[in-house]
């Protein structure tokens, strides 16, 4: 995501979740960036969080825990839904070998 989706992305996980104005934009933005990377590097592909919704509602999640800091309950919470993510990249990359 560009600086751009990013800021529309924030704009509306801070509706969603009712995040004050009051709070900078700098930290979730940082935590953002760090849940695409940590997606992205466990599916082994760069997502597009704008056309996968599996993906951005998992973004969210990160964000939302990685804001209270507990990544470590995230991890545990959502491994499904990174293998499951994880898997259907690696069927849409390799379905001609099926």
């Amino acid at each position: 995501m560009n600086e751009r989706k990013i800021e529309v992305f924030l704009n509306e996980y801070r509706e969603e979740n009712h995040i004050s104005p009051f709070r900078g934009n700098s930290e979730f933005t940082e935590y953002i960036k760090d849940g695409m990377a940590d997606i992205d590097d466990y599916c082994g592909e760069k997502i597009d969080y704008e056309k996968d919704r599996k993906a951005r509602r998992l973004l969210k999640n990160y964000v939302l825990y990685a804001d209270y800091k507990k990544l470590a309950e995230f991890k545990e919470i959502y491994i499904g839904d990174y293998d499951a993510l994880q898997r259907d990249y690696f069927v849409k990359n390799n379905n001609s070998d099926v």
